[in-house]
């Protein structure tokens, strides 16, 4: 395990709680880690089953999202798969932040 794997749920959920637009750069930056180290986080996290990544088409994008930033709008900032990825919060996750 994570040395301060739970402080580091509890932070990410405050910030996937706040409805904030987010990069993963933004998030790693408030965290005080390096982009790799929080990758690295975030994947054990969803491997725990404590964050949900869901992939979504960037096809139909309009920029119109509540807190958009247009990341997904422009052909040159979308992802080479055309997948938008977004991170939610189990029930299991916000249970390990409780306990």
């Amino acid at each position: 395990m994570v040395v301060g794997y739970r402080f580091f749920l509890k932070r990410i959920a405050a910030m996937i709680d706040s409805k904030e637009n987010l990069t993963i750069r933004t998030i790693a930056d408030r965290l005080n880690l390096r982009h790799d180290e929080f990758r690295d986080i975030l994947n054990i996290m969803v491997q725990k089953g404590d964050i949900e990544c869901i992939e979504d088409s960037s096809a139909g994008c309009s920029g119109s999202c509540p807190g958009c930033s247009r990341l997904c709008a422009g052909p040159h900032l979308s992802s080479k798969t055309g997948k938008v990825r977004s991170y939610r919060l189990t029930d299991k996750g916000r249970m390990n932040c409780k306990g």
